[in-house]
């Protein structure tokens, strides 16, 4: 049965309502006749608003859970979040039933796309851990990583996990290094996760605060000109080749290492000094696995 709800100012883009289907979203909803109803269901509610103008997604009740249970260490309140999960289902509902590729009249351009796919990893992540919380880790969720290559979810009527969200769609369709520092896994060797949602028509300028944020702190990127070493985050090990492929494919060199992606974020000083010692030995620091939790403190 379609649902209608009044929107909040930020949450209008045509219309004074949202139209949608409720399901009884879980997780682990599975099975192709889930899949199916909710593809239904979507249908229904794209025709009822009608064939000239379809509304795009909004994010805007992601953007209430985030404010609500993140601070501005970028950690979460889980223990409040699963006490009080409505707006967090609300979205996850939402998700289940629009996608780029099921619904792409709702997302009319790239911008929305990839707002989508960060905010559905995002929110994801978080519904995995209050499924399982108390938990101290993600790795203590799954055993051999299962919290992201055996849990799945729902987007747009396919199941899909954390692995495929990341490395088959936002990595490989987008390429653009920064969406690293926008996915959170939900541990504190991860981006801070922000006090917002991604949206379209900020997308652009809320990845560039976001590495911009990221390379800036000493956790992350640490320069000891004593030792001549470099201290990085292990994810500009892992994920080297994206930003070493796209700074290469946007600037006039042949080759490229981590260290010329460095500079475009770093203070002049930082910069100029990497700039100068292009082969300065660099150290990764190893991962903080500890969950995100408000909880805990970073290191």
């Amino acid at each position: 049965m379609d649902t209608q709800y009044k929107k909040s100012p930020e949450e209008r883009t045509s219309g004074d309502f949202v139209t949608y289907t409720q399901v009884d979203y879980t997780h682990r909803i599975g099975g192709r006749v889930k899949n199916r109803f909710v593809f239904v269901c979507v249908f229904v509610a794209s025709v009822s608003i009608g064939a000239e103008q379809v509304p795009q997604l909004s994010h805007a009740i992601f953007d209430r859970v985030l404010k609500q249970f993140v601070n501005a260490s970028g950690l979460v309140d889980y223990t409040g979040l699963q006490a009080h999960p409505e707006d967090l289902k609300t979205y996850l509902t939402l998700l289940a039933q629009y996608s780029p590729d099921a619904t792409p009249e709702r997302f009319p351009s790239r911008a929305d796309s990839l707002a989508y796919w960060i905010n559905a990893y995002n929110a994801f992540a978080i519904s995995g851990v209050i499924e399982a919380y108390p938990v101290k880790s993600v790795r203590d969720i799954k055993w051999l990583y299962g919290f992201f290559n055996r849990t799945r979810y729902v987007a747009g009527g396919t199941q899909l996990t954390l692995k495929h969200i990341e490395n088959e769609i936002v990595r490989k369709v987008f390429q653009d290094p920064r969406i690293h520092a926008a996915l959170n896994c939900a541990s504190m060797g991860c981006p801070r996760l922000p006090q917002r949602a991604f949206r379209p028509e900020t997308l652009q300028e809320d990845l560039e605060d976001d590495m911009q944020t990221f390379l800036n702190e000493q956790r992350n990127v640490r320069i000891d000109r004593t030792e001549k070493r470099i201290y990085l985050s292990n994810i500009l090990k892992v994920f080297g080749s994206d930003f070493t492929d796209w700074y290469t494919q946007n600037h006039p060199v042949v080759s490229a290492t981590v260290l010329d992606y460095l500079q475009l974020y770093l203070p002049q000083d930082d910069a100029q000094y990497l700039k100068q010692h292009p082969n300065l030995k660099i150290q990764y620091i190893d991962y903080d696995w500890r969950l995100n939790d408000q909880i805990f403190k970073r290191e």
